[in-house]
């Protein structure tokens, strides 16, 4: 049936998305500790798991695509609160529950994602800037000491 398939794919998603949270912290405890090549080991991982999401999502709406025709839904908006508001009494509601928490979860994982992904950037936008004032301070000292001796 056309709705297990989905919830496996939304099961597949849910574990793509983990594994991408998990290696936003890794890359965040990098940043962090100043460790390059697990920065660019962490980016090389989160594009693989950026492109098992992406596949994963194309099967989703495919699978969608297929539960609103065999429904007969008339919305083009692939979304599952769609799938489950139009489908409730009409099939079993558990199943329309674990779509439901599936979807919840998912989109739960993506905040976390998100919120990590934002403090990375504040970090890397903190080392640009101390970075920057170093070498405007280096450049500087060539006029003026670094250190005053007055005090």
């Amino acid at each position: 049936m056309k709705l297990e398939k989905l919830i496996a794919v939304l099961d597949k998603q849910e574990d793509n998305l983990k594994k991408l949270l998990q290696s936003v912290l890794e890359k965040q405890t990098a940043l962090v500790n100043g460790k390059s090549d697990l920065i660019k080991e962490s980016v090389s991982k989160e594009e693989k798991i950026l492109l098992a999401v992406q596949l994963t999502e194309e099967t989703r709406l495919k699978v969608m695509e297929d539960l609103f025709v065999e429904f007969k839904i008339e919305n083009k908006r692939y979304k599952l609160e769609v799938l489950v508001e139009n489908l409730t009494g009409k099939i079993n509601k558990n199943i329309l529950e674990n779509i439901s928490l599936s979807e919840r979860r998912i989109k739960i994982t993506i905040r976390e994602i998100q919120k990590i992904n934002h403090q990375n950037m504040v970090l890397i936008q903190q080392s640009r800037s101390i970075i920057n004032d170093t070498i405007t301070a280096v450049l500087n000292s060539k006029h003026r000491s670094i250190v005053d001796r007055k005090g």
